[in-house]
């Protein structure tokens, strides 16, 4: 595995997020001599300590390949509240330590973990080798261009449309609102702090922009024709009988929980935001693609994940995205550009259940 080199070009950090996929995972890692029920492993998974556990070799389309570990912090599923914040912190640095051990050129926190870069504080990358980045640069550009996808797709002109961002002060909700705010009709913001989203609306409102502004879901929604979901919890309050009929959702965040919740109400509407396609292909050492991929198209993943191998394939050994709120349209528009020369694009349209196209 990548421990076994001095060197390696990337590390990706991430967890599970499901017990489904879970219980895969530890059947993988005991190479199968463990089979646990979903609750089993729930007792046990988090008091795992953070390793490398499968390598993993990334081809691009100009004929470049780079090499990396993936790291699982073992963070439960059900533990990414505030009240677990302490011990996800110390699980995600101990992680990162990971990386270092192992010589990573950079590394890139995904999901959840994205906790430590999003912060004030950037230690990791203080005097450290490895170089550390959320990829959310990379997450925003892949949901903004699916979700003009998807307007393409069903007509819809951006400038009629009023763009529901759900987590519209965080990271990467900030970045979607200053590249669709002058695009669309309206822009309705939702956050958990009222003052937050308050100033953030009377921002746009003196900019010229038409906003508004609620912690209560339910206030946007009858207006809403397009949606980005960017909460990495179940979106609470979020009543599909309240939505436009022709309704377009873009389910961004991690875990992507909202196609689960709506089942049976905007299938053909709804897809997985932030993910990008290998065209080069990929593979992992060990083979563990059986246990945890569950995409109904080939050779996707999180373009959080994926920016640490643009950056590996550009040797850009650099923190391309931290801090909250540093994400610009230029930094968007120049990951994108380099993704696209290594062959990763966003996505076809689809969610866990189906396909669009």
């Amino acid at each position: 595995m990548g421990s076994q080199s001095s060197h390696i070009d990337f590390a990706l950090i991430g967890h599970q997020d499901s017990w489904k996929k879970i219980t895969g995972f530890i059947e993988f890692l005991t190479k199968g001599k463990r089979k646990l029920t979903e609750s089993q492993a729930a007792e046990v998974y988090s008091f795992i300590p953070p390793r490398a556990v499968f390598d993993i070799e990334v081809r691009s389309i100009t004929g470049q390949t780079v090499r990396g570990s993936y790291i699982e912090t073992f963070i439960s599923p059900d533990e990414l509240g505030l009240r677990y914040w302490k011990r996800n912190m110390f699980k995600v640095q101990e992680a990162a330590a990971c990386a270092r051990q192992l010589n990573a050129a950079v590394a890139t926190l995904g999901g959840f973990t994205s906790i430590v870069l999003e912060g004030r504080d950037d230690s990791l990358n203080d005097g450290s080798y490895t170089k550390f980045t959320t990829g959310n640069t990379l997450t925003a550009a892949f949901i903004v261009r699916n979700l003009e996808k998807a307007c393409r797709r069903f007509g819809k002109e951006l400038g009629d449309q009023q763009l529901l961002v759900i987590g519209a002060t965080g990271d990467i909700g900030s970045a979607c609102l200053e590249y669709f705010s002058r695009k669309v009709k309206k822009v309705l913001l939702c956050a958990r702090q009222q003052v937050i989203l308050d100033a953030l609306a009377a921002k746009l409102q003196r900019q010229g922009i038409a906003a508004q502004a609620s912690t209560d879901i339910r206030q946007l929604l009858p207006q809403a024709d397009l949606v980005i979901a960017i909460a990495s919890s179940t979106i609470e309050n979020f009543v599909p009988e309240l939505c436009k009929k022709d309704i377009i959702i873009c389910d961004a965040g991690y875990p992507k929980n909202l196609v689960f919740d709506l089942k049976g109400y905007f299938s053909d509407r709804l897809f997985s935001g932030g993910m990008g396609q290998v065209q080069g292909g990929y593979s992992f050492t060990p083979e563990i693609h059986h246990s945890f991929y569950h995409f109904p198209v080939e050779c996707v993943g999180h373009g959080c994940l994926q920016e640490a191998v643009i950056l590996a394939f550009e040797n850009m050994h650099e923190p391309f995205s931290t801090g909250k709120g540093n994400i610009t349209l230029e930094k968007m528009d120049r990951i994108y550009a380099l993704a696209n020369k290594h062959g990763i694009r966003e996505s076809p349209l689809f969610n866990p259940l189906m396909a669009w196209d």
